[in-house]
């Protein structure tokens, strides 16, 4: 009776670690997640900001008959940073996305 005892008692063990680890990569895994949303929600704040500096400049440039806004270096060198940052963005997506599939 004793080593019945002992040998449920070992597989409960067994059981409990199996779980525990399996929950424990699953944390790791939702709190990557999480990091990769709060990384992607600062590119898009980021991103929010360019827009609207390219939209006060273009205001600006409004006046000035002469001035073609897609030839204005800084219009130009912040539309090339909103790129970078949408490609960017989109590789967050694409990594929280393969990292939600994974399972434990």
């Amino acid at each position: 009776m004793w080593k019945r005892l002992k040998s449920n008692f070992d597989a409960g063990i067994e059981k409990i670690k199996w779980f525990s680890s399996l929950l424990s990569e699953r944390l790791k895994i939702e709190f990557s997640i999480v990091k990769l949303l709060q990384d992607r929600g600062k590119k898009e704040k980021d991103r929010a900001e360019k827009m609207r500096f390219i939209g006060e400049r273009v205001f600006e440039l409004r006046n000035h008959q002469d001035k073609n806004i897609f030839k204005d270096k800084e219009i130009l060198e912040t539309i090339s940073e909103l790129e970078r940052i949408d490609a960017e963005i989109e590789d967050i997506k694409k990594k929280a996305s393969e990292m939600s599939k994974i399972e434990g």
